[in-house]
């Protein structure tokens, strides 16, 4: 069997195993007691599967596994029908891998009425979590607190999708390339090298990668937080780039979820980039957990005493200014 294979059923995991987590496996073992979970294709999506929340709660062996292989397959899901507390996420979450625990630079609260809340109004340009970082988050997830209805969105966009979509001369273009991406700086356009101090983290990654679980390839550069490709002057990797965003963000290749509270949204934060505009003066609260081997201050724990600041002074003057994850 292959590394991460899960021998009992034939699919490929995460390298610590399909299903690593002991709440995981003690969901599995119950059996009888827990119930089967329906997934349909996402309304308005040209990729994304949707389901019931409860039933993922309760979801039994085969619900399980469907979960996960809609999660490395589609690479996004949304939930619906109930609010969930933090640890109810965090239990959706480890479907799909580890999560850190009781760590607030991986789970917090976004939001734009709440004094405990990040990222309450700002646009945020497409981009995946982390991608400076040499091992970025697996995966990412919102819940809905409190929303007005259909009055906030967040979009998606697939690396995937955009690869079969590739033209050939594109393809060509971007073979055997690698990207800059850098730490995220700035909220009101790309983030490049320039904008970054001394010390602060940046990671080269392929253009084109390989899903960890499929092999299926996909683009691996955004909006926000790709300042170059590797090799090329600055004019020629910015028009490189400008074409492969041209293909990553068409019309009819992204989706924008439309929140209504209890909603949940989970995406391979690997192969899925998301993206916010310009947020209401509607009450916006949205819990956010991560799927991740490591947390971002078990990576860079001296960057603790330059964010960690920032984070108390969020929490006691309710700015809500800082951020600990992009």
């Amino acid at each position: 069997a292959r590394a991460g294979e899960d021998k009992s059923t034939g699919l490929r995991g995460h390298p610590s195993g399909y299903f690593p987590n002991p709440s995981v496996r003690g969901r599995i073992a119950a059996g009888d007691s827990l119930m089967s979970i329906k997934l349909a294709p996402l309304q308005g999506s040209p990729f994304g599967v949707q389901g019931e929340t409860q039933a993922a709660l309760e979801a039994d062996t085969t619900g399980l596994v469907l979960l996960r292989k809609a999660f490395d397959e589609h690479g996004l899901i949304v939930l619906r029908g109930r609010t969930l507390s933090m640890g109810e996420q965090l239990d959706i979450c480890r479907i799909f891998g580890p999560v850190v625990e009781d760590s607030p630079w991986e789970n917090f609260i976004i939001s734009n009425t709440r004094s405990d809340g990040f990222l309450g109004a700002q646009q945020l340009l497409w981009h995946n979590d982390l991608a400076y970082l040499p091992v970025p988050y697996i995966g990412g997830s919102l819940h809905a607190l409190e929303v007005a209805d259909d009055a906030t969105t967040t979009h998606f966009a697939s690396g995937a999708l955009a690869w079969d979509k590739l033209p050939q001369n594109l393809r060509e273009r971007i073979s055997g390339r690698t990207a800059l991406h850098v730490k995220q700086k700035v909220f009101d356009r790309p983030n490049r090298l320039t904008d970054l101090d001394p010390g602060d983290v940046a990671a080269v990654h392929a253009v084109v990668r390989q899903h960890r679980a499929t092999d299926r390839p996909y683009l691996f550069v955004s909006e926000d937080l790709t300042d170059s490709v590797i090799g090329l002057d600055r004019r020629d990797s910015d028009a490189l780039l400008a074409d492969l965003f041209a293909c990553l963000y068409a019309r009819g290749q992204t989706y924008e979820h439309r929140w209504h509270t209890g909603d949940l949204v989970i995406w391979d934060n690997e192969v899925v980039q998301h993206a916010r505009g310009e947020i209401s003066n509607e009450p916006r609260t949205l819990q956010r957990a991560s799927i991740a081997r490591l947390g971002y201050a078990q990576m860079y724990p001296s960057d603790l005493g330059i964010y960690g600041d920032q984070y108390d002074k969020t929490l006691a003057d309710g700015t809500g200014a800082a951020a600990p994850v992009a």
